[in-house]
């Protein structure tokens, strides 16, 4: 009886530390963008859509992204962020590879680049706290 209590607290110690690790960290992919001359920021939402379908559907369905336009700071018409969240870098990876080599992906990537340059790029370990 104590040696079945016993693997069951441990067993419940290991469940927690690993939940708690596993559920407090994803990975967040920032892009810095500008809208091109002529489009409109209905142009980039109707792309960045296309890529969150395509994503979910042939990666992971917890991949989300985000589009930022600042309100305070520097507020400059037509700059903007992209921010993806992945739930693990093997996610971030095979999303990556996903859109390569893949009709439907590359002309999604081709979609994205007609509406917006996107001077830099980051990935950052998030956690929550």
């Amino acid at each position: 009886m104590k040696l079945n209590l016993m693997k069951a607290v441990s067993l419940i110690v290991v469940f927690g530390v690993w939940a708690t690790a596993s559920a407090d960290t994803s990975y967040r992919e920032v892009w810095v963008c500008k809208i091109k001359e002529g489009k409109e920021m209905d142009d980039v939402r109707a792309a960045n859509s296309k890529w969150v379908k395509f994503v979910r559907a042939n990666v992971d369905k917890g991949i989300s992204s985000h589009i930022l336009t600042n309100v305070v700071g520097n507020a400059t018409v037509g700059n903007f962020l992209y921010v993806d969240e992945f739930p693990s870098l093997e996610v971030w990876t095979t999303a990556k590879s996903a859109l390569e080599g893949n009709k439907e992906g590359e002309a999604i990537d081709a979609e994205l680049a007609e509406v917006a340059e996107c001077s830099e790029n980051s990935l950052a370990e998030a956690e929550d706290s």
